[in-house]
């Protein structure tokens, strides 16, 4: 099997039908898809049961939090890639997976855009949307989760998301998973996703669980200069246009190095 789909909801019934509308169309059928329900009183529930022959698994209990849920799907994934859309998210048309297996890849992390809150929302904000991802791409951003496609082994290799965090484990487990265990990446250039654009990451302050995203990863003498200095260079390199025009600055640069090299006076007397 090609896919796994996880979908985690509490209470979001509305946000839930949207996603299982935008699953159900898609052109391509290899998949398996389960629903982890953190025990919904609104009616998501009795939804999941009325359409449970669509799920290859399904639960609806209490959990400790998004990434027990996220991770309650993943030791049950059979699918060679895991997705994680999760109620309220949709896939950007009918052809999303098509257009996305339609050839075989080896990387382990595949990732396109991702919209906020319709297709022709603004992107999100992720600095990583290029053909190669730098470590300092991974410090202050992450990947879209909802538009990533992951290669079930390697949470073997990495292990699950941390459920310490409630936040940013994601972020986390992505930059471990590039930079600690050597994981490969492909971007696709074509929008994959619609995030919802709600949600405990739209409303959560995470200057409290970035130290700890970052501990054990990135160096801990970086400063919050560096970290200004970080995302604009990460912005830089995440546009054609941007990188092509700091190539330029670095060869205006050096030829007025080598013009004041050149022209420098000589001391005689070196003191």
């Amino acid at each position: 099997m090609k896919l796994s789909i996880i979908t985690v909801n509490l209470n979001n019934l509305e946000g839930l039908k949207r996603t299982y509308e935008s699953v159900v169309c898609q052109t391509f059928t290899d998949y398996e898809w389960s629903v982890i329900d953190g025990g919904s009183t609104d009616g998501s529930r009795e939804f999941i049961e009325q359409h449970q022959d669509k799920f290859a698994y399904w639960c609806s209990e209490p959990d400790k939090g998004i990434y027990n849920a996220m991770n309650k799907g993943i030791v049950r994934a059979k699918g060679e890639y895991l997705n994680f859309m999760n109620s309220g998210d949709c896939f950007a048309c009918k052809e999303t997976l098509a257009g996305v297996f339609m050839t075989s890849h080896s990387e382990d992390i595949l990732y396109g855009y991702m919209p906020v809150g319709d297709i022709n929302g603004s992107f999100f904000p992720s600095n990583a949307m290029k053909d190669k991802v730098c470590w300092y791409d991974l410090y202050s951003n992450t990947f879209p989760h909802q538009a990533s496609f992951i290669r079930r082994t390697l949470f073997d290799t990495v292990g699950l998301y941390d459920e310490g965090l409630k936040v940013v484990s994601d972020s986390r487990w992505f930059a471990m998973a590039v930079l600690n265990y050597g994981a490969t990446c492909k971007f696709l250039p074509y929008k994959i996703a619609i995030f919802e654009g709600k949600g405990l990451c739209q409303t959560t302050d995470f200057s409290a669980e970035r130290p700890l995203q970052r501990k054990g990863i990135f160096p801990d003498y970086i400063t919050e200069e560096d970290i200004t200095n970080l995302t604009i260079m990460s912005m830089i390199q995440s546009n054609k246009l941007t990188r092509f025009l700091l190539k330029i600055v670095k060869v205006i640069a050096y030829q007025i190095f080598l013009r004041r090299k050149r022209h420098a006076p000589i001391e005689l007397y070196p003191r």
